[in-house]
């Protein structure tokens, strides 16, 4: 059995597990789904269903991104998911800012979003710069089906790679909406990267697609019709760099 797959299905039964605890903890604290009311009607049967489940999926990218970089023991190895798990994670960390004042603080606008656009900003920025410091991936771009390479000055790059990352943010948050979409959707496309990855010969990132893709299935055993959590901001967004 590869690593991947054991990792896949690792992440699966944790975040199952997680599934089990953290769920009647948000209904205890009664963090429920706020639906806009000049949204369409039939999403207003999710009132008051547990969101902020993406926290589920964050723990098990944490647990077993620790994992691999403890087992692997070489800097250089692990530097790869090092960089998209603090990307990952920081982009969670705005998504879990704008659940909280949508579900504690009851606003449904959630997170300003000049400040949210902000937030995922710096992360992105940092992300882009440690990307061109400690890594030998170049500034080449490559267009699919033209077989295209453009070679990018670096003041050109940079602004590009974080106009793209901030461009895409709302990708997985306009699909979570529907039951069991976000995390299913999620998991096809970041199973698709990870097999691409695994044929290029970069594990580190393979292992990583794997982690990711396990926890959006364990997500899913809470989630399909009639989801009994969302996974709010906090997953989407996440999923979003998630999607490497």
């Amino acid at each position: 059995m590869s690593v991947q797959i054991i990792y896949l299905i690792s992440s699966f039964i944790l975040t199952t597990i997680l599934g089990k605890f953290v769920i009647p903890i948000l209904r205890r604290l009664k963090v429920g789904q706020s639906e806009r009311e000049d949204g369409p009607r039939s999403h207003l049967r999710k009132q008051g269903t547990p969101t902020m489940g993406g926290i589920m999926m964050m723990i098990t990218i944490i647990v077993f991104t620790a994992i691999v970089c403890l087992h692997q023991k070489d800097f250089e190895a692990v530097k790869p998911i090092l960089m998209i798990s603090i990307a990952i994670l920081g982009f969670g960390l705005v998504g879990f800012v704008d659940d909280f004042k949508k579900v504690v603080l009851h606003n449904t606008e959630g997170l300003n979003p000049k400040l949210k656009m902000l937030g995922l900003l710096i992360v992105s920025s940092i992300y882009t710069i440690f990307l061109m410091q400690y890594t030998n991936i170049g500034t080449d771009i490559f267009i699919p089906f033209a077989g295209i390479t453009l070679s990018l000055p670096t003041w050109l790059y940079i602004p590009f790679t974080i106009f793209v990352m901030l461009s895409a943010t709302n990708a997985v948050n306009l699909t979570d909406g529907i039951d069991g979409l976000a995390a299913s959707v999620s998991a096809i496309m970041i199973t698709a990267l990870s097999i691409l990855a695994m044929k290029l010969g970069n594990v580190e990132i393979s292992i990583f697609g794997a982690i990711v893709v396990g926890s959006c299935l364990g997500f899913l055993m809470y989630n399909f019709h009639k989801a009994k959590v969302m996974m709010g901001d906090t997953g989407s967004l996440l999923l979003r760099r998630g999607d490497f």
